[in-house]
C-alpha cells in the first residue's frame, strides 16, 4: 500500500507552495522527516517534530526529545500511541497514525523559525512504493535560516530589489551571481525526483551494510 500526501508551507502564497509525494504505508516519521527535507529543499539542520494540531497538540512524534523523557516507557512501548505525549519518529510509522483519506498533520522544522508544514493524506493507492516519488509541487524551494515564511519573503524582496536595503548583503550570504533573480514560481519536478532516487538509495545501502546514514 502507498500513501500520496499534499504538503504544504503554512502562510505561503502567491504561489502557495506545496508538493505532493507517493511513499510507502509503511514508513517511519524518521524516513518521512529526510523526504519532507529533500522535497522542499532543505539541508536538515534543525531539529523536528510532527503533531495533530501544531504547537502543544498531542501526540508528538520527534527525535528531538528532552532527555528526562529517555526512560519514559511512552518511547518504548508503541503499543500506547497515540495516547501518550511524546513518540520517537524512528519507531512510529505513518500507518500507525494515518487511517483515512483527508487525515492531517503538521510537521514542524526548525523550532526558531517556525516553519509549519501542513500534511494531508490525499489518497491510499494499492501501489507497491519502494521509493518516494514526488508526483507534483508548485513553489520555490525553501532557504535556511531566514526567519520563517515572513523572513523568507522579505529575503525575496530584497534579492530581487535592487533599492532594499538588505539587497546586496542577502545576495552576498545566498551566493547569488549578478542579474540572477528568486524566482518564487521555480519548481524542478524531474531534479527533485532525481534527488530523492539517489538519496534513498543511498540510505538503503547503508542499511543493509548494517550503518544507519545519519546525515545527507
Amino acid at each position: 500500500m502507498a500513501f500520496v500526501f499534499k504538503i504544504k508551507i503554512d502562510g505561503s502564497a502567491k504561489p502557495p507552495i506545496w508538493r505532493n509525494v507517493k511513499v510507502n504505508e509503511s514508513m517511519t516519521f524518521d524516513d518521512f522527516n529526510l523526504v519532507i527535507q529533500i522535497l522542499f529543499g532543505w539541508a536538515d539542520s534543525h531539529l523536528f517534530e510532527f503533531t495533530p494540531k501544531g504547537w502543544s497538540s498531542n501526540p508528538r512524534i520527534t527525535l528531538s526529545f528532552d532527555e528526562k523523557y529517555e526512560p519514559d516507557e511512552r518511547f518504548s512501548e508503541r503499543n500506547t500511541f497515540p495516547y501518550g505525549e511524546l513518540y520517537r519518529a524512528d519507531e512510529i510509522r505513518l500507518n500507525d497514525y494515518f487511517k483515512k483519506v483527508k487525515q492531517k498533520i503538521v510537521y514542524i522544522y526548525d523550532f526558531g523559525d517556525d516553519w509549519r508544514h501542513i500534511v494531508e493524506l490525499v489518497d491510499i493507492a494499492d501501489d507497491a512504493v519502494l521509493l518516494p516519488v514526488c508526483l507534483a509541487g508548485k513553489g520555490s524551494h525553501l532557504e535556511e535560516d531566514c526567519g520563517g515564511i515572513g523572513g523568507f519573503y522579505n529575503m525575496v524582496e530584497a534579492v530581487n530589489n535592487l533599492k532594499h536595503p538588505e539587497h546586496n548583503e542577502y545576495r552576498e550570504w545566498l551566493g547569488m551571481k549578478r542579474g540572477e533573480k528568486w524566482d518564487l514560481n521555480f519548481f524542478d519536478l524531474e531534479e527533485t525526483n532525481e534527488v530523492l532516487r539517489e538519496i534513498w538509495t543511498s540510505v538503503e545501502k547503508q542499511r543493509n551494510s548494517g550503518f544507519i546514514l545519519s546525515d545527507f
